[in-house]
């Protein structure tokens, strides 16, 4: 992908528009990008098995898996066959050191992060999130606000590390640098980003009621919900990640893409 040298600002209505075009995304290949999304969680499934590694590698990973969900997505923008070995080829790159570089600023932001909530509740969030194990009723008022701090904390990190992975790949730059130039990028559309976030509420409450009717309905007993949820979730997944790549183009496409991203 040929990517301009600074970010373009764009009206808010375009970010408006990432959603809808992830969805075309999916769309084109369902079947490709069901079956990598599951061979990705079903790795992700068997590293969790491994103590401590098994948190550890995905955080570091993270950055360039991300860009091969990009080049998965630039594929099917493209009409070329998406293949599951793209899914990997930022670590195949000329830039893989870097792409790694970039994996271990992840790992130390959200390891920074986790240590800001441990200091609100005691790590109660933490072992919730990654153990299952519910606070106490009497404790949900700490988990609540070390959960909204987390977040908040979280947002920076994100917007540093929106485009990152591409500008690191397809642009060659430094980590650090990429990390600068996409923080500032999302900033600068930040209106664009607005659109975009309220589309995914919209989304994610439509979704939910979707699956509470579903529920009611057909009286589907607890043990069988993850036949719904599961592949709810690859397609949002799939979703998700066309419309980052949509934001790319706009923003740090040339003109053509950039034309092609808001149509």
């Amino acid at each position: 992908m040929k990517m301009l040298s600074a970010p373009r600002v764009v009206p808010a209505a375009i970010g408006a528009g990432w959603l809808m075009t992830g969805f075309r995304s999916f769309h084109r290949q369902p079947l490709a990008w069901t079956l990598i999304l599951f061979m990705y969680w079903a790795a992700m499934l068997m590293l969790a098995f491994i103590p401590l590694f098994g948190m550890v590698l995905p955080l570091l990973l993270s950055p360039g898996l991300a860009l091969g969900f990009l080049e998965i997505a630039k594929a099917v923008d493209e009409r070329r066959p998406p293949s599951p070995p793209l899914l990997i080829s930022a670590f195949r790159s000329a830039q893989a050191k870097n792409v790694l570089i970039l994996g271990s600023y992840y790992l130390l932001e959200i390891l920074a992060i986790m240590l800001v909530t441990f200091l609100v509740d005691g790590g109660q969030l933490i072992q919730w999130l990654t153990q299952g194990v519910l606070p106490a009723e009497s404790e949900m008022g700490r988990v609540r606000a070390a959960a909204a701090i987390g977040l908040i904390l979280y947002i920076p990190v994100m917007m540093a590390f929106w485009f990152a992975p591409q500008l690191v790949v397809w642009q060659n730059y430094p980590a650090l640098k990429a990390l600068f130039y996409s923080f500032f990028a999302v900033w600068r559309n930040r209106t664009a980003f607005l659109r975009y976030v309220i589309n995914w509420i919209g989304l994610s409450v439509a979704v939910a009621a979707g699956i509470l009717l579903l529920v009611q309905l057909f009286d589907v007993p607890t043990n069988a919900m993850s036949a719904i949820i599961f592949p709810v979730t690859l397609i949002i997944m799939a979703v998700a990640h066309g419309s980052f790549y949509a934001s790319t183009k706009a923003i740090f496409g040339d003109e053509t893409e950039a034309t092609s991203a808001q149509a």
